[in-house]
């Protein structure tokens, strides 16, 4: 399937496999009208890309929580589970939505509101989490920096 796309600000038409495109049910918090999208790996990046197939400039940087934090865990209420076909696990990617800034400082990460995509259903959505202790502006380098610490302790142990 060929998309339109205006990434960084640059218009082209790329194409993507049918397994890309995940739909959002409910639309993704903002963006209520858009509802399928591409998900798109950068090479030799942690960064992936959400390409709306509508809107050519609707575009949301990526990245997996778990690789930034640990830690990082949430449980997906049953109707939640449902809207996207879960039936274990594995079946699910999860992601956060970045802002991004031209000071790496000033970089963070929603880790209160993640995306749920389903690989067998294809189905997706939002998940905005009650509860927790997280920052829908977790900034990036803190936890990068904080990473680099713990395993500068490990190697000097």
């Amino acid at each position: 399937m060929r998309i339109k796309t205006n990434f960084l600000g640059v218009e082209q038409t790329i194409e993507v496999a049918e397994e890309q495109i995940f739909a959002f049910e409910p639309g993704i918090g903002g963006f209520d009208g858009l509802r399928r999208y591409a998900l798109i790996a950068e090479e030799d990046s942690a960064v992936e890309w959400l390409q709306s197939v509508d809107d050519s400039d609707v575009c949301f940087a990526l990245l997996e929580p778990f690789a930034l934090l640990p830690d990082y865990s949430f449980e997906m209420s049953d109707s939640d589970v449902e809207g996207v076909g879960m039936e274990e696990p594995g079946d699910v990617i999860v992601r956060s939505i970045l802002t991004l800034h031209e000071d790496p400082a000033l970089i963070t990460v929603n880790l209160l509101a993640p995306l749920v995509l389903c690989r067998r259903t294809h189905l997706a959505r939002q998940v905005i989490l009650q509860g927790v202790d997280y920052s829908m502006r977790y900034p990036v380098l803190t936890a990068i920096e904080a990473m680099a610490g713990e395993d500068e302790l490990r190697a000097s142990a």
